[in-house]
């Protein structure tokens, strides 16, 4: 494979949201506004099931997107058998996605030392860019 394969042919035009109502990814949404106000495309993903924490929900995520101008699109996914990152990981994929918004570190550092999480997870393994905040 050349290493001009590995390289997006675009980046930013359709953008995915993984939110799970913590603080940190409240706060790669706000890093992102940018990004997101030029994007073609917003979805907000919801994985069901998964490592949420309390806070705002996806639905007034997405009002607050509108209220910026920005029109996103809620997606949601279930575990079905995979992990939290496995499956942003792959509804990201079936999206087209071309951009993930992901809050990093979202549990405490023993908790993701033991139990691992979605940011390792997608660190790890993710096959398109990926902006995190922390």
């Amino acid at each position: 494979m050349c290493s001009s394969d590995l390289v997006p042919k675009n980046i930013a035009t359709n953008i995915m949201i993984h939110w799970n109502g913590s603080t940190e990814q409240a706060r790669a949404n706000a890093f992102a506004m940018p990004l997101l106000r030029q994007a073609g495309r917003v979805t907000v993903l919801t994985v069901l099931g998964g490592q949420d924490v309390p806070g705002p929900s996806a639905d007034q995520v997405r009002k607050q997107l509108r209220y910026n101008g920005i029109a996103a699109e809620p997606v949601s996914v279930e575990l079905e058998g995979r992990s939290t990152g496995e499956a942003v990981l792959a509804a990201a994929e079936a999206q087209g996605a071309d951009l993930l918004i992901k809050g990093a570190f979202t549990r405490n550092r023993l908790r993701q030392m033991i139990f691992g999480g979605a940011t390792s997870h997608i660190m790890q393994h993710a096959q398109l860019p990926v902006l995190m905040a922390h």
